[in-house]
């Protein structure tokens, strides 16, 4: 049926209706969300209270698939700027990503190898792949059966003032899971042959939170005709043509290229996205904070995860680099019916989509927030949203 209103000029139980029957949610799902309240939640250690957040909705075109993806912050300005930025690109054909792989690294640290002896290691571990793959993939065996498992084992020596370490880096392929308690039961499992075979001592065994294995490419082409602006501030009228606009959000973006400190911040906005998404879809906010800013500075000085640049037609282009760590089993969404009903509702059947989605939504999320700050500043923007917001109950 088509959208008579506006989504945001719907009133809750209409929204909650359209998402009934325009998403792919099932009955539990949309029951969980509608009465959150009646919901027996699991209890975290030390437990005082559940606090309730506000679930906002962002409808975005990528590879080809409208989808609803929710998003949970404290600023309700980030839900309007990533639905921008999801506009902007939806007459142009909206997001396109492409994931590279769905890997996670683990790592075991060996010590107390003599400097003499470290070539022969190296050399018994390199013999002992096939052992240590077959010792890893025992440790988590449902992974292994839906096809994951180990897919690489290499090494390297660091020279640290404790001596020389042998590190120990192996990929795991983890399908739809995150792959974190996996992936580190693992490297627990491996540590014991190690330690046999290097005559060395195991400390550290877990796994890294820079996942070069599981990077999204996410691209579009925001429409020139939406990117300009034209806006009574202080009774004033300002007006920025649309070639004017992205020759500034171009200028932004070297700028970022060009000085660590506005790139964090650019970096920011790109993750108000990413964060807020994965908040409603209970991912591991932690590791991708940890993973997209340790990959802003993989290999090269600190770096924006995203650049703009003007296209061939005359709009503006975008492409934003990020890894992206996400699941679609395990964790909370076995626990939490509301997450789960929320992950049904974006459509999203696996980790690849799923994280194809949140990429995506960083992107709309950044090129609205490089708008308005090329345009009427955020503080005639999402500050005043913002304080809206808050006074009307964030309605």
């Amino acid at each position: 049926m088509p959208e008579t209103k506006k989504f945001r000029d719907m009133d809750l139980n209409e929204r909650l209706d359209y998402i009934k029957d325009n998403s792919p949610i099932s009955e539990d799902g949309m029951s969980a969300i509608r009465g959150w309240k009646e919901i027996e939640l699991k209890k975290g250690e030390n437990h005082i209270g559940f606090m309730p957040f506000s679930i906002g909705l962002v409808k975005i075109t990528v590879d080809g698939k409208v989808r609803p993806i929710p998003i949970v912050t404290e600023e309700p300005s980030v839900v309007a700027a990533a639905s921008h930025g999801a506009k902007m690109a939806a007459s142009t054909g909206g997001f396109e990503t492409a994931v590279n792989k769905t890997e996670t690294t683990g790592q075991i640290q060996i010590i107390g190898i003599p400097a003499y002896r470290m070539e022969e290691a190296i050399e018994k571990i390199n013999a002992s792949t096939d052992s240590l793959t077959e010792e890893g993939n025992q440790a988590s065996p449902h992974l292994v059966a839906a096809g994951g498992g180990i897919r690489s084992i290499r090494n390297k020596v660091i020279d640290t003032k404790c001596g020389q370490q042998l590190i120990i880096d192996f990929d795991v392929e983890c399908m739809e899971a995150m792959g974190a308690n996996a992936v580190s039961k693992m490297a627990e499992a491996m540590a014991k042959p190690l330690e046999e075979i290097t005559g060395g001592k195991v400390v550290g065994r877990i796994l890294s939170n820079l996942h070069i294995g599981r990077v999204v490419t996410c691209a579009a082409k925001f429409d020139r005709n939406a990117i300009g602006l034209r806006k009574e501030m202080n009774g004033n009228i300002v007006e920025i043509s649309p070639d004017e606009m992205i020759d500034r959000i171009v200028a932004l973006s070297e700028w970022a290229a060009n000085d660590q400190f506005r790139a964090t911040t650019h970096n920011k906005g790109i993750m108000n996205g990413v964060i807020g998404a994965a908040n409603a879809l209970g991912q591991d906010t932690r590791a991708m904070e940890a993973a997209a800013h340790s990959y802003a500075a993989f290999g090269r000085p600190y770096s924006p995860l995203s650049y703009y640049e003007r296209s061939d037609d005359g709009n503006l282009y975008g492409c934003l680099k990020i890894p992206i760590p996400v699941g679609v089993v395990g964790g909370v969404i076995n626990t939490n019916p509301i997450v789960k009903g929320l992950l049904e509702m974006t459509g999203c059947n696996n980790s690849r989509e799923l994280a194809s989605a949140i990429a995506a939504v960083g992107l709309a999320q950044n090129v609205s927030a490089l708008r308005m700050l090329a345009g009427e500043g955020i503080t005639n923007g999402h500050l005043p949203l913002h304080r809206l917001r808050t006074e009307q109950g964030q309605a």
